[in-house]
């Protein structure tokens, strides 16, 4: 409730922005494209070369702390480290009134969220591991790179018209350093760790969510466990609980690739 609190306190008190607006001296104002729990994006024009980006704004309850500020640059920083076509490019970096802000490629396309909530798309298994595999590379490279998302949902993933995903967001990214062989892990939220496997979790429920695409629950029914309700051929099941750490969890992206291409060259 207090953080709840928190939240719309920072909303209200925020500095707004209108569109049309100039942002800057530099950036017009398109449109508001959503709100995270860092930042605040909006769709604006660039002035000196006309081009659509996305400019991103510290939320005001990130920005009254030492470690919201932080992080935020760290996010900035951490995609412009990042050369890979799955990512959005960082362009510039600001601050005006009080407000820090980077603007990064505008990319046009879906969220998986998108497309199984509010046009009613379905997934076969093939069709979800396929996904799966193209988004398991993707998580490699992060990882060759000593990066954990922390954040893989299907809001956060987008795919294109000529079907490439793009993964966003990138807010809760941290360096994975490990001291000795113990990652850091979090209590409450399994994605939340700062480890690999904490990707991998996210990758779980990611795919679940497009399994579930297709699912008919009859009416009335008792609830059941995913395992009960999908009827999923054996060598998913392992999979999947590997990923979700039911059973001994995977350690790496590149034996997850493995029983991916398994699975769809059945």
């Amino acid at each position: 409730m207090y953080k709840s609190m928190i939240l719309g306190f920072s909303e209200f008190f925020d500095v707004r922005y209108s569109v049309g607006e100039l942002i800057d001296d530099r950036y017009r104002l398109l449109k508001w494209l959503g709100t995270g729990g860092y930042g605040r994006s909006f769709l604006v024009e660039d002035r000196e070369n006309n081009e659509k980006v996305v400019l991103k704004a510290l939320r005001l309850h990130k920005r009254m702390s030492r470690g919201g500020r932080k992080g935020f640059i760290e996010e900035s920083n951490m995609l412009k480290s990042l050369h890979h076509y799955s990512f959005p490019r960082v362009y510039a970096t600001g601050e005006v009134k009080g407000v820090p802000y980077f603007t990064m490629d505008f990319i046009e396309g879906k969220t998986f969220e998108q497309l199984i909530f509010d046009e009613g798309k379905t997934f076969n298994e093939r069709e979800t591991f396929t996904i799966g595999l193209e988004l398991i590379q993707i998580i490699g490279y992060l990882h060759n790179k000593g990066v954990v998302h922390r954040d893989i949902r299907i809001p956060n993933v987008m795919v294109q018209e000529d079907h490439a995903l793009k993964l966003i967001d990138f807010g809760l990214a941290k360096s994975v350093e490990f001291k000795g062989n113990n990652p850091i892990r979090s209590k409450q939220n399994r994605m939340k760790d700062i480890s690999f496997q904490a990707d991998f979790y996210a990758l779980g429920h990611f795919l679940l969510f497009l399994l579930y695409s297709g699912y008919q629950n009859d009416e009335g029914a008792k609830e059941r466990s995913w395992v009960e309700e999908l009827e999923l051929p054996m060598l998913i099941r392992s999979v999947l609980c590997k990923l979700l750490q039911l059973d001994k969890p995977y350690e790496n992206w590149h034996d997850i690739q493995v029983d991916f291409l398994k699975i769809i060259n059945r």
